[in-house]
């Protein structure tokens, strides 16, 4: 019943979407005799395969074994995120691990929503605190562990990723791209030869402005450190020179129809536009072995051109985090299972690449390689290709064409990235409660709208800027400068 009636409040919220609503009747698990097999109903976001439920049974085989847990997977797609899990857990419904976006942990710590896992991690994070050692705690606020980061690439490099053919049949060497507006001219060659096609993929969560990352967000992006975080005075985002040259270009994109017109609305993910023939290129964060994940997804071979020298700023460890819901029945038992995650191969495996000899094969068992069967691909397998956002992915098999090294080289990145000056560093945003709240609107309002080039910034980015100041941006800003000022202080 609870599905049922999730299931059409999230219908009427976001009509686009087609996810499953979370919390079924056979997560509600009772705390009982040792013997009794829980179940712990865990979202992750990724679009559902449709192979979904026969992996999870194959995982439930082995849970049940090791743990006598089984799991109930809920998928989430990138574009319901934010409203889904408003609703989840602000509904109260049923749910064990959850997956927190670095810009809704505020709101989800103040209101509750998560658990502090502290004494969890101390109790139960056996696997966890030897992967990640100093920063399993990272993600928290004010002291409160919210979640617990992923083994994976802890930095980033905005990039520009591109169909390859069509630049090879444009000449076009994509060493030559080095910064975002070197796409203009990129974009002319390509057009002239698609003019039907959309130069950049976007959606309604990852427009371009929120893909190109050259700011310490500070969590949130309301108050930044300009530079990649090199500068400690916290300023404005959207009121510098560098937002307003950006906006600008993506309005000039959107004329010119390099944009698509509904780019800050549809919920398609963009490698799903690249791999259907409507899209030639996205931004995205690079990484070893992006390469491969690009060509996986869109269905052809994804040239990359980097805008920047790897580096990592506050939101990069904590971008994606899971936590323990606060509706949770069994926390110890959702701890445990989480535990056991980032621990398991065989589970990490199953969950990201189906199952030995049905959905991969193992093609170099020395270095861990894997691929498709013969006669298969990623239309007739279960493929979820996730593995940077499910737990540990320096467990998980290496798909063929990545280098044998790959989580060797992006864990010698974690430690080489250029550091923001205020890397570690968590703002407690409990006297700006209201303020974000506000501010929050505000850019629900204006900033995917300018991020994609929908509207005229001469026209509309005053009227962002006027609201923000209303909505107290500066009072945000104040409370981050004074608890950076102390934490700076203090190291």
């Amino acid at each position: 019943m609870k599905r049922k009636i999730l299931a059409v409040v999230l219908a009427a919220a976001m009509a686009t979407t087609c996810l499953t609503a979370c919390g079924s009747g056979k997560s509600e698990g009772k705390k009982g005799s040792s013997d009794e097999t829980y179940t712990v109903t865990m979202a992750y976001v990724g679009d559902k395969k449709e192979d979904t439920e026969r992996i999870e049974k194959k995982i439930n085989e082995i849970m049940k074994k090791d743990i006598n847990m089984e799991i109930d997977l809920e998928p989430i797609s990138w574009g319901a995120y934010a409203e889904t899990m408003k609703l989840i857990l602000s509904g109260g419904e049923k749910m064990d691990i959850v997956p927190i976006l670095v810009d809704q942990a505020n709101s989800m710590v103040n209101a509750k929503q998560v658990i502090d896992l502290s004494e969890y991690l101390d109790k139960y994070g056996k696997n966890i605190n030897a992967l990640l050692g100093d920063t399993a705690k990272a993600a928290n606020i004010g002291g409160y562990v919210y979640g617990v980061t992923t083994g994976r690439e802890w930095f980033c490099q905005s990039s520009a990723i591109m169909r390859k053919d069509i630049l090879e049949e444009c000449q076009i060497d994509p060493s030559t791209i080095k910064t975002y507006q070197d796409l203009t001219d990129v974009f002319a060659k390509v057009k002239e030869k698609y003019p039907d096609m959309t130069m950049m993929a976007s959606n309604n969560s990852t427009t371009p402005d929120t893909k190109y990352e050259m700011v310490d967000t500070l969590t949130d992006g309301f108050g930044v450190l300009m530079n990649q975080g090199q500068e400690t005075t916290v300023e404005n985002y959207y009121a510098t020179d560098e937002y307003r040259e950006f906006v600008e270009t993506m309005y000039d994109w959107q004329q010119k129809g390099y944009l698509s017109k509904d780019a800050a609305t549809t919920t398609e993910g963009v490698e799903n536009q690249v791999k259907a023939g409507a899209a030639f290129s996205y931004f995205a964060p690079n990484k070893p072995g992006y390469d491969t994940r690009a060509e996986l997804l869109c269905g052809t071979e994804m040239a990359i051109a980097p805008l920047s020298e790897p580096w990592a700023g506050t939101a990069q460890i904590s971008f994606l985090t899971y936590g323990i819901s606060s509706s949770c029945t069994d926390k110890d038992k959702a701890m445990q299972c989480l535990d056991y995650m980032y621990g398991n191969k065989d589970v990490l495996n199953l969950l990201n690449w189906g199952e030995e000899g049905v959905d991969y094969e193992v093609k170099d068992e020395e270095n861990n390689i894997i691929g498709y069967p013969e006669g298969k691909d990623d239309t007739n397998t279960y493929h979820l290709a996730e593995g940077w956002q499910l737990f540990n992915q320096f467990e998980m098999y290496i798909w063929e064409g990545d280098s044998p090294d790959i989580w060797k080289e992006t864990k010698v990145m974690n430690e080489s990235a250029l550091k923001s000056k205020a890397f570690g560093f968590t703002y407690d945003s409990t006297g700006v409660t209201n303020e974000l709240a506000a501010l929050s609107n505000v850019k629900a309002q204006y900033a995917a709208a300018l991020g994609s080039g929908s509207v005229n910034p001469d026209e509309v980015l005053p009227k962002f800027l006027e609201e923000l100041e209303k909505a107290g941006i500066d009072k945000v800003i104040q409370t981050k400068q004074e608890q950076l000022d102390k934490w700076l202080g203090r190291k």
